[in-house]
């Protein structure tokens, strides 16, 4: 007998007896449960097992060992549902992207994720009375400033639509970098005395780089 075989054979041994094992403690934990329900239900009751008992003991042993699958067998369905899960989300992102372009409320890429799934909102970009924008950083631009870090000036000071355009298109070409491309999000305020003509240049500019992750909001 050749040591895979040998292997092969022990573990399907071992996995049998797991199963034996198995059974035998759920049979004593149910005996437990209906000795303890016929403890506590009427006297007129007691010794007697309910249908639903019955039906509890009779599905423990209606068990076919053929029906066990193998842990790689198992793992591979697991992973298979993952990226099915994971193309489902990509492709719900996509839809919801193109929307937002149509809205004028982001460049059309799905949202840029971090390693836990999150969308990544990096900025908060403020336009005030003269159509300036002034950004400052979230938590999730840690990674963005280590891999491709900004300008001393683009962040806390009001930056002119060019301004904003030749700082931050590093992090734009990040995003359409990644597989697959994405934009990354950014929070909009915006004061309500800035004319239309200073307002919407600014919001176009900021949505041309990053997702809105919200309609702009007043100051």
């Amino acid at each position: 007998m050749t040591p895979t075989v040998r292997s092969s054979r022990n573990r399907d041994i071992a996995l049998t007896t797991l199963i034996d094992l198995l059974v035998q403690v759920i049979f004593v934990f149910t005996l437990i449960l209906v000795s303890a329900d016929a403890v506590e239900s009427d006297p007129a009751a007691r010794g007697r097992l309910t249908p639903d008992a019955w039906k509890t003991l009779i599905s423990i042993f209606d068990v076919d060992p053929r029906s066990v699958r193998r842990p790689d067998a198992q793992l591979a369905q697991i992973k298979g549902k993952y990226e099915k899960l994971q193309a489902d989300v990509l492709a719900c992102d996509s839809k919801t992207a193109a929307c937002e372009k149509q809205l004028g409320r982001g460049p059309g890429n799905a949202p840029c994720r971090d390693s836990a799934g999150a969308e990544m909102v990096v900025a908060e970009a403020a336009i005030d009375q003269r159509g300036s924008i002034t950004i400052r950083l979230r938590p999730h631009a840690r990674e963005l400033q280590d891999a491709r870090p900004l300008h001393h000036e683009a962040v806390g000071t009001p930056l002119s639509v060019e301004q904003f355009g030749a700082l931050f298109r590093p992090w734009r070409e990040q995003g359409l970098a990644r597989q697959p491309a994405c934009a990354f999000k950014a929070e909009v305020t915006y004061d309500p005395r800035a004319p239309a003509g200073s307002y919407e240049p600014a919001r176009r500019a900021i949505a041309n780089y990053f997702t809105l992750s919200a309609p702009p909001r007043r100051l």
